[in-house]
């Protein structure tokens, strides 16, 4: 005859087992769901955070032939000149004159430079600190690009166009720019929510004052397939703490794209 009182025990045994083993494993698998889950809120919450501070660092889009990016809030963007459109003649009529040559308001009139591919240009006045005292002075931003030669099918002066701004402004500011001494950066820098920005970076001061006040060159140069794009930041050296444009550089540099070789022209400043 069996004990069936052993067995039962044993059966009682493992069922109060397996119950103990939950009742201590849910509270465990609980916490591990709740950490995971407060994990992504703050995720989340710094993501927004993060999208929150970046708008209000930086303008609407501004789209070009060649990128998209958003600039400094700061900056504000200087218009192109109105090129007028070739009148229609005749044919029977004497050929049309040579039209006037176009002055571009965009081009540095503070030293004898012309920026080559000029498609996009900006200007805002930043305090700067003086030995004894602080003063306003302007800051410029530009956007160069190859796209014109490109459209123009001059392949060797396109591929060589980081060499050719390069040469005009050391010429001008009397410089020695080796491409060899840029350095490579990208933005963001540190923990950021959208894919880096890869440039390859120089930093320079002219000896000649601007306005009587140091000046200082970045140059940043990116590049996709054949397409060189130069964008290049003219600062006082000595800006006041309380600009906030070299922080809002970083955030612009981070939305810089290239966008489809089809597009043929500018289009206007959109916010989002």
């Amino acid at each position: 005859m069996q004990d069936t009182s052993f067995k039962f025990d044993l059966g009682h045994f493992r069922g109060t087992a397996q119950i103990l083993l939950l009742s201590i494993m849910l509270p465990l698998l609980h916490g591990c769901g709740t950490e995971t889950y407060e994990k992504r809120l703050n995720e989340t919450s710094q993501y927004f955070a993060y999208v929150d501070t970046r708008n209000q660092a930086l303008s609407g889009v501004w789209t070009s032939p060649t990128i998209k990016m958003r600039a400094p809030l700061e900056f504000q963007q200087m218009e192109a000149p109105n090129v007028p459109a070739p009148a229609a003649t005749d044919e029977s009529e004497s050929p049309a004159p040579e039209p006037t040559p176009t002055i571009d308001p965009r081009q540095p009139d503070y030293a004898d430079l012309v920026l080559p591919g000029l498609e996009g240009a900006w200007r805002t006045e930043v305090p700067v600190d003086l030995e004894n005292d602080s003063a306003e002075r302007p800051a410029y931003l530009y956007v160069l690009s190859n796209h014109a030669l490109l459209q123009e099918k001059q392949k060797e002066d396109a591929l060589n166009f980081f060499n050719n701004v390069n040469t005009q402004i050391a010429n001008t500011f009397d410089l020695f720019l080796n491409p060899e001494n840029f350095q490579t950066e990208r933005f963001p820098k540190g923990k950021g929510y959208s894919n880096p920005k890869s440039f390859s970076v120089g930093i320079f001061e002219p000896e000649m004052p601007i306005d009587g006040v140091p000046y200082q060159l970045q140059i940043y140069l990116t590049e996709s397939g054949d397409r060189q794009v130069v964008i290049l930041l003219v600062i006082p050296k000595n800006i006041a703490r309380e600009s906030k444009l070299k922080e809002q550089m970083d955030y612009s540099l981070e939305t810089v794209e290239f966008v489809n070789s089809a597009s043929t022209g500018p289009s206007e400043s959109t916010s989002f």
